[in-house]
């Protein structure tokens, strides 16, 4: 039978001594300091860092938006008053109602545009009168071809105003007047004040 060699036992390690205990000390005494002072600093950034007061503040959500300034015409895109065979002497006419429906207040006129006289000459328009007014108060009073910009005030949001338009054909108007036609635009404009 053969043998299988055992391992050879090795010797128990001895606790070492004081004495090297010091000796490894003295050799290692820089690697030692520097490895504390890293402790150290460590113990000091976590103590302070989890001793320090904080606070927070926060105002989410804030908005701005734009208002309006609108016009609401109740007769948009219609004429304010319409007159077939209108005789000198006569008259006719018409209302509308003007409402500041935005959120600003606004600076209104009323002005008018594309005034067309058929036949151009005589013109129509230079014996047609034009008289405007809201309730008994007169805005405007003068030649329909002369009206340029009449200022309306400063209207609040909401305010509404009810104008009456009346046309008079000039007494005394002659002949050559005869199948003429007259047509223009009324434009009302705001400015925000």
């Amino acid at each position: 039978m053969s043998s299988t060699p055992t391992p050879a036992q090795e010797p128990m390690s001895q606790e070492p001594t004081t004495q090297e205990r010091l000796t490894w000390m003295r050799k290692n005494s820089k690697r030692l300091i520097f490895a504390l002072v890293i402790i150290i600093a460590a113990a000091v950034v976590v103590t302070f860092s989890f001793s320090l007061f904080t606070s927070t503040s926060a105002n989410p959500g804030n908005v701005v938006a734009t208002g309006s300034l609108k016009i609401n015409n109740n007769l948009e895109g219609a004429a304010i008053f319409t007159a077939e065979g209108l005789l000198p002497g006569e008259s006719t006419d018409g209302t509308v109602a003007i409402t500041n429906v935005g959120d600003s207040a606004g600076d209104f006129t009323l002005s008018t545009d594309n005034l067309v006289d058929t036949p151009a000459s005589p013109a129509l328009s230079s014996v047609l009168s034009l008289v405007i007014t809201e309730g008994a108060t007169e805005i405007y009073n003068g030649g329909l071809a002369a009206v340029g910009t009449v200022d309306l005030g400063t209207w609040d949001p909401d305010e509404s105003h009810t104008y009456k338009f009346t046309v008079t054909f000039a007494a005394g108007s002659g002949d050559e007047y005869q199948g003429g036609q007259t047509t223009l635009d009324f434009i009302w404009d705001a400015t925000q004040s």
